[in-house]
């Protein structure tokens, strides 16, 4: 009896509270999921970043996404449940709060099971509701997470893309210097050569001479008035001449021979460079246009490409070679 006496009191102080608190629930403090990670600080992208470390940041923002993401779909689920667990706990409290003292006709222990009961669901109820709020609360974490990767990662892919646009401007041009260098390596005595004079017209080469019988009467490479002066091309080693023409004037070869090289290369900007036989070859650079590709056999004449204009207008910068060793190109056209 002094139990039931003890008991009594805080039966109706539950069932009397239960009544009137209707849905109201105390705020809690949501403590994080299992699991759950706070927000990596931004990351912000260096332009001396070395490219190792740009994959190793890249790799770790894919590796944290991708678990972003997995938590973010596994919220979904939970949620689903706990909602579908609150609507029946809520539904059940309700019942119970409705019987008030209905119980009461089976005897004070049927009144005490009963609050019992009542407390019970509405603890459960308490938790469904804080669990519902951590998941929505988790889950605006996630996306926010998510933009800001987004955020994080794009300056990242874009240095990413102009590294790699480096990395394959140098790869070219360092496929240009090789193939500029290989051009002056092999060469061969050709079966004909012929030259297009610009007063005799055609004349046949000494075969047994090849190019070097045309020493001192090498025809200029652009036909018609032109401003020569000897010059020094950087990195050449040697001197070659500038012929200065008109904008677009066709440049010609100056002997039949086989284009070793036809494309843009350093300080000589767009050359070709046509081999005569015997490692002697002729350089054209400085051209607004190729009209020849490598490989192709041109005769003593042939058009290869066009002068450019600059701003001291338009100028061809001539060389002739001994394999990689520039010549004086004065004594072939005697001056």
């Amino acid at each position: 009896m002094k139990r039931r006496a003890r008991i009594a009191p805080i039966a109706l102080a539950l069932l009397t509270g239960a009544a009137t608190s209707g849905a109201e629930v105390p705020a809690l403090d949501p403590t994080p999921l299992p699991g759950a990670r706070a927000p990596a600080p931004a990351t912000r992208p260096s332009s001396a970043l070395a490219e190792n470390d740009l994959d190793r940041l890249l790799a770790k923002l894919d590796a944290e996404e991708k678990a972003l993401r997995a938590e973010l779909d596994a919220i979904g689920p939970a949620l689903e449940v706990t909602r579908r667990r609150m609507i029946a706990r809520g539904r059940a409290y309700y019942r119970h709060v409705r019987a008030g003292f209905l119980p009461v006709g089976g005897g004070f222990d049927a009144l005490v099971d009963h609050a019992a009961r009542v407390e019970r669901t509405r603890l459960a109820l308490e938790r469904d509701l804080a669990r519902e709020a951590e998941l929505t609360r988790r889950s605006a974490e996630l996306a926010d997470r998510l933009t800001h990767l987004g955020a994080e990662r794009a300056p990242l892919e874009v240095h990413r893309e102009a590294m790699n646009r480096a990395r394959v401007a140098l790869a070219q041009e360092e496929e240009r210097r090789a193939a500029f260098g290989r051009a002056f390596e092999t060469s061969v005595r050709p079966d004909y050569l012929a030259i297009y004079g610009a007063d005799v017209g055609p004349a046949e080469l000494d075969r047994r001479a090849g190019f070097r019988s045309l020493m001192g009467r090498l025809p200029f490479p652009i036909a018609g008035r032109a401003e020569v002066r000897k010059v020094s091309r950087r990195g050449a080693g040697g001197p070659g001449v500038e012929l200065t023409a008109l904008d677009g004037a066709p440049v010609r070869s100056v002997a039949a021979g086989r284009v070793a090289f036809a494309d843009t290369y350093a300080d000589y900007g767009l050359t070709v460079i046509v081999d005569h036989g015997e490692r002697h070859y002729s350089v054209y650079a400085n051209l607004g246009a190729a009209d020849a590709k490598a490989g192709d056999q041109l005769p003593g004449g042939a058009r290869v490409g066009t002068v450019a204009s600059g701003p001291d207008g338009a100028k061809l910068y001539f060389e002739l070679r001994r394999g990689a060793e520039v010549i004086d190109p004065g004594p072939w056209f005697g001056m």
